[in-house]
């Protein structure tokens, strides 16, 4: 197994949502190695041991460690809000806040775990509020600890700067137009609370001022640009497994970042 540490890409892809489709994130994978990536970061609602099949296969990590192996692609999860967070915890509170291998050449990647590539630093910092709670099971398809907390807040600003910030929330301040209107009709007390969650990221944001921020979460694909006083951010949101896969993955080569 490579150690995450150990790796050096010089290319990186970057994935939205995936829901446990298997078939999704092999063929994010395949784009990966064919647009010449060496190392593939998935941006959260990976659904990690979601206990009842969420929308893909319920063999899905054997599936993602085949393909990483086939396609000689190491790949790394952070946690979104589809995810077991009382298991991560659990693995978090084993290992520490370092990369946890979950399968041979796939890891995940605690909140605040910070790390360098290619002279480019990066911040993980994974959580976001589902605002479709009333209508999900808890323990089932939604579990406590999927906001970021205070610790996760101080933990990824004790850093301080970082060239890029990745997410699964984006943060308060910038626009998205697909979530205007509630056009899901969500109850407003979920919205409030997924707000608090893109506030407490803007606060975090404000502290490690990243170049640019990578997240998913809204399934659409969107580029804006974040400014504050001190700082300017370009945000890329992810669409997620059902969207084209140019729209589903980035790759991102790591010089222009430098």
């Amino acid at each position: 197994m490579t150690a995450f540490e150990d790796l050096h890409p010089l290319v990186v892809a970057l994935v939205g949502d995936v829901h446990a489709n298997a078939q999704r994130m092999r063929a994010a994978i395949r784009y990966a190695k064919t647009h010449g990536a060496q190392a593939v970061i998935q941006l959260g609602d990976f659904a990690y041991d979601m206990r009842e099949n969420f929308d893909g296969s319920p063999n899905f990590l054997d599936e993602v460690a085949e393909a990483a192996a086939d396609y000689d692609m190491p790949v790394a999860w952070i946690d979104g809000n589809h995810d077991n967070h009382v298991a991560l915890q659990a693995l978090v509170a084993e290992h520490g806040h370092v990369p946890i291998p979950i399968r041979p050449n796939v890891y995940y990647l605690p909140r605040g775990y910070r790390w360098t590539w290619t002279g480019v630093s990066f911040l993980a910092l994974g959580g976001a509020h589902s605002v479709d709670r009333p209508w999900r099971t808890p323990h089932v398809e939604w579990w406590p600890g999927e906001t970021i907390g205070a610790g996760d807040a101080l933990r990824a600003c004790e850093g301080g700067r970082a060239d890029v910030m990745l997410c699964h929330d984006v943060p308060a301040g910038v626009r998205i137009p697909s979530i205007e209107g509630n056009p899901y009709g969500f109850q407003a007390r979920e919205l409030e609370a997924a707000e608090r969650n893109r506030r407490v990221l803007r606060e975090v944001v404000s502290v490690v001022r990243p170049k640019r921020l990578f997240a998913g979460h809204y399934h659409c694909r969107l580029s804006a640009e974040l400014v504050a006083r001190n700082h300017r951010t370009q945000v890329d949101i992810l669409d997620a497994d059902f969207a084209p896969i140019g729209d589903n993955v980035v790759v991102v080569d790591l010089a222009a970042l430098r």
